[in-house]
């Protein structure tokens, strides 16, 4: 059994995506400033993913990732999907 298509798959990614579970925050403007609870699932550097409870995260939101040990990083939602009974965002860092 060989282990080549694995490397290949590495190879086609850009960025190296780091599966992260952290507890982190999302605050945007709607139209008061909101801050949510959310659950960090993915990060690189072009982007991350988040999964919450909020239906407001819609594509085109734009909004800041609040986490504990690093600076605000403004962000802008591509996408979100229902999966699992959660809500899991993708997002691109601007």
């Amino acid at each position: 059994m060989s282990h080549h298509n694995h490397d290949a798959n590495q190879e086609r990614r850009r960025f190296a995506r780091i599966a992260e579970s952290s507890k982190v925050r999302l605050s945007f403007a709607d139209p008061a400033s909101v801050t949510v609870e959310a659950e960090l699932v993915e990060s690189s550097q072009s982007g991350f993913r988040v999964a919450h409870g909020c239906k407001e995260l819609v594509p085109g939101l734009e909004l800041e990732l609040l986490r504990e040990d690093r600076p605000a990083q403004k962000g802008r939602v591509v996408w979100t999907h229902l999966l699992d009974g959660r809500r899991v965002s993708g997002c691109l860092l601007l």
